[in-house]
């Protein structure tokens, strides 16, 4: 017996793979006849989704028609994502399922003008129904995506959103901590990962832009919640992450490195509560250089960058404060790094960790 075939002996005796071991020897296409097939994909879709709306001109009328057609549409790219076809068919599948969402939902929202609670929730839940069952990386991120949209969506109506982001927080990290736990379900989670770490993006990047007075309704039920409530548990979950990683690479919690590293966070989320966001992009860019993957680094850098600089642009001051502001938070960050490289108890604490 070969080397690959006891390696794919041993990965069927834990469950891992299943079936017959593929052959060896495919040579997989380049990236750039990878990216012209896909666009070919798309300009393909496209044109046949215009043929048929041009053909079927009182399709968005219809309830029944937009619910089967839609359904067929998912149906068939479901179909496609499991036979393991070529990069134009997935692509096709891909946004043939798109596609039929959209009908879907034009057909759900035509059905009730109210109840906006449960069309979100009905939304939200379908779109994890599809992030589970459909075999399609990208497909799985924009269905977590849309469905963790769907559910801040949803308890905005009910006057809870402030919380929501807090918990796809939570989801995301714990998703990121146990990536590796799970080897056969790796692909489907770092998927489902991509798509909560774009929706916590963009829910704290709406409310940059948009006036605390409108996100927070009045005429909606109130709980007592308010939106410092909602970075407060954001910093409750960077503590978290910050512990998890601590006990990852056995650092003990009252060794002079984990004081910093809590008291550092302590601190980031009190400034959080004034520049909202900047948990969120630092508990990307902590995920992402743990487990030293570059595209969550670079969500993380973009997001904390986006966040600081609204909060420095919408800063009600004027720019010579702005100024003093910015060299005095450069110089206290040169001091930081002085110290972690120089102070002899952080230079010890760091050779025991």
């Amino acid at each position: 017996m070969s080397q690959s075939s006891a390696l794919w002996t041993k990965l069927q005796d834990h469950d891992l793979v299943v079936g017959e071991q593929p052959a060896s020897g495919e040579i997989d296409s380049p990236w750039y006849v990878k990216t012209l097939t896909a666009v070919s994909a798309w300009i393909a879709s496209i044109l046949l989704f215009i043929c048929i709306a041009l053909v079927f001109d009182d399709l968005f009328e219809s309830v029944a028609a937009c619910l089967i057609i839609g359904g067929l549409m998912v149906g068939g790219a479901f179909i496609i994502f499991r036979q393991q076809g070529s990069d134009f068919f997935e692509h096709l599948g891909l946004a043939a399922s798109l596609a039929g969402q959209v009908l879907i939902a034009i057909a759900v929202f035509q059905m009730t003008d109210e109840s906006w609670f449960w069309i979100w929730t009905l939304g939200a839940v379908f779109q994890v129904v599809l992030a589970i069952t459909m075999l399609h990386f990208v497909h799985r991120v924009f269905s977590s995506f849309f469905a963790a949209i769907a559910f801040s969506m949803a308890l905005y109506e009910v006057g809870i959103a402030y919380l929501f982001g807090c918990v796809v927080m939570f989801i995301g990290a714990w998703i990121w901590l146990n990536e590796f736990r799970s080897p056969r379900y790796q692909k489907m989670l770092n998927a489902i990962g991509y798509g909560l770490v774009l929706a916590m993006i963009q829910i704290k990047g709406t409310g940059l832009f948009v006036p605390r007075e409108l996100l927070w309704d009045a005429t909606v039920t109130d709980y007592g919640i308010r939106p410092w409530m909602g970075e407060a548990l954001s910093c409750a979950v960077l503590l978290f992450v910050v512990w998890q990683l601590l006990r990852k690479y056995h650092v003990g919690l009252t060794s002079p490195i984990a004081l910093m590293a809590f008291s550092s966070t302590l601190l980031i989320g009190l400034v959080s509560l004034e520049a909202n966001g900047i948990t969120v992009g630092l508990m990307i860019l902590v995920l992402g250089f743990s487990s030293s993957n570059r595209v969550l680094m670079g969500l993380g850098i973009v997001s904390l960058l986006s966040y600081v600089s609204a909060y420095y642009y919408f800063l009600d001051v004027t720019l010579l404060e702005k100024s003093m502001t910015l060299l005095i938070l450069g110089l206290v960050l040169l001091l930081i790094r002085w110290t972690l490289v120089h102070c002899s108890l952080f230079k010890k604490a760091l050779s025991d960790a």
